[in-house]
């Protein structure tokens, strides 16, 4: 278990109130954050999708990895602080603690999603639609590094889940 206070001891702590935007859907910046203390919630196309209060919980690293802009907002739900890591990509080459952490929370939300997309096969077999299911699970699985499509743009007709 890495210590994020000593990892991340020389970067400064942002504070923001209720209600304010750590991150803006559709934004760009060179800069990850860590969460210190507090309460946000992660929300997608004006659905929320997530809340996290887990010290630790990371912010703009699939930007950062994917060199795209902010695939969500993150919004406080209650005063909450976090470190903040601008030119992540020396500072987690330097630290590649902070870089396997991260790894670890992605892998961890890929894994959640395809037993998520395996239990809607499960309970849905036999259903004609089902084989949506089968090319979104397939796609996930079998992805290798491609360049990332940004919203509305396609490279075919059909989208590729």
């Amino acid at each position: 278990m890495i210590d994020l206070d000593e990892s991340l001891s020389g970067f400064p702590v942002v504070t923001l109130a209720p209600g304010e935007l750590l991150v803006q859907e559709g934004s760009q910046c060179d800069c990850i954050y860590f969460l210190h203390s507090g309460v946000v919630k992660v929300i997608q196309n004006d659905c929320e999708v997530a809340v996290r209060r887990e010290r630790g919980a990371v912010f703009g690293e699939m930007a950062l990895l994917l060199n795209a802009p902010h695939s969500a907002s993150v919004q406080c739900v209650e005063p909450s602080s976090f470190y903040r890591v601008d030119n992540p990509r020396a500072f987690l080459q330097d630290h590649p603690e902070l870089t396997w952490f991260i790894a670890e929370i992605l892998a961890l939300r890929l894994f959640n999603l395809t037993q998520y997309l395996v239990d809607v096969k499960a309970q849905y077999s036999g259903h004609d639609h089902i084989a949506m299911v089968d090319d979104v699970l397939s796609t996930l699985l079998h992805q290798q590094k491609t360049t990332v499509l940004r919203r509305g743009e396609s490279r075919r007709d059909t989208p590729d889940y």
